[in-house]
């Protein structure tokens, strides 16, 4: 069995795990009378398991069902983000052709397509404000719009270029990545609820506490940890410490990230898309930044050995 079947299967036994915890979460939490809500918690599972599920099936099936899998994340967040921020309709149309630009771009010639993308697209978005000027927001509308392609689509599509120049490695971290910040998300959540006291960032965040940080680095290393045979052998211990630490760090700085923006535009949850979480910009905050900075620190130790 390859590396690549290998975490597919462990993906897809953490989907039925999921299952059965959403099923179980109720009684057993009301038992013994936890601080954890039992309808977050059976959301929760369920949200995982079934995206769990569908990272599965993008494992398996290779970098053609990654693009697709990070190209609807992306569409669906930038509708979220577009919402938010009320851009106008012609933006929004302008915001989700260029996310499936850049993302099937970079699934034919990872991130070298950059080269050809960032001139282009910036010449087509400065068409905006003066199309159809609106004098009083036009350039707002066109800066939000860029920032939000920038931090979505770009962002993830570090994903896709992983897959593109690493093949079945690429997969098998772009797993290791996902399910660390699934773990993370989980640990900061169980740790943060029973001892957290202290704010991380009472600003951008109130709910979240320094506590949860001790969770969130938990939460990564089981995360990966449960493809630690996998990430062994196509990298060895130092790939698994690093890819814990850079997915503990990423996940803490995508979602106060996050959470600046939606403090700004003044809402709780980006969405309603997913159970337990919001919208799905609440949901994949964590791989906006977990994934370009596992990728470049790949690049890096790349260029680091020669």
């Amino acid at each position: 069995m390859s590396p690549v079947e290998q975490a597919a299967l462990t993906v897809a036994a953490i989907a039925v795990a999921g299952a059965l915890v959403a099923l179980l979460a109720g009684p057993v939490l009301r038992r013994r009378g936890s601080a954890l809500k039992p309808a977050v918690v059976r959301a929760r599972a369920l949200s995982y398991a079934m995206l769990a599920g569908v990272l599965v099936v993008a494992l398996l099936v290779g970098l053609p069902a990654v693009t697709v899998l990070v190209a609807a994340i992306a569409g669906a967040a930038l509708l979220e983000w577009s919402r938010l921020a009320t851009l106008p309709t012609r933006h929004v149309v302008a915001l989700e052709l260029s996310s499936l630009v850049v993302l099937l771009g970079t699934a034919i010639r990872g991130t070298e397509v950059a080269d050809l993308l960032v001139g282009g697209l910036v010449l087509a978005g400065a068409l905006l404000p003066v199309v159809r000027p609106d004098t009083t927001r036009a350039i707002r509308d066109f800066g939000i719009a860029a920032v939000g392609l920038i931090i979505i689509s770009v962002m993830l599509a570090h994903g896709v270029a992983m897959v593109a120049e690493r093949g079945e490695t690429g997969l098998v971290l772009f797993g290791a990545v996902a399910l660390g910040c699934a773990g993370s998300d989980v640990g900061a959540f169980i740790v943060g609820k029973r001892f957290g006291s202290v704010p991380l960032s009472p600003a951008l965040s109130p709910s979240k506490t320094r506590e949860g940080l001790v969770g969130n680095l938990l939460g990564a290393a089981v995360g990966i940890g449960l493809l630690t045979p996998m990430m062994l052998e196509i990298g060895g211990p130092l790939l698994v410490v690093g890819l814990v630490l850079i997915v503990a760090v990423g996940s803490v700085w995508g979602d106060l990230l996050e959470s600046a923006a939606k403090r700004e535009f003044g809402v709780k949850d980006a969405g309603s898309w997913l159970p337990g979480f919001g919208g799905i910009l609440d949901r994949v905050d964590s791989l906006l930044l977990a994934l370009p900075v596992t990728y470049w620190a790949l690049r890096i130790a790349d260029s680091a050995a020669g």
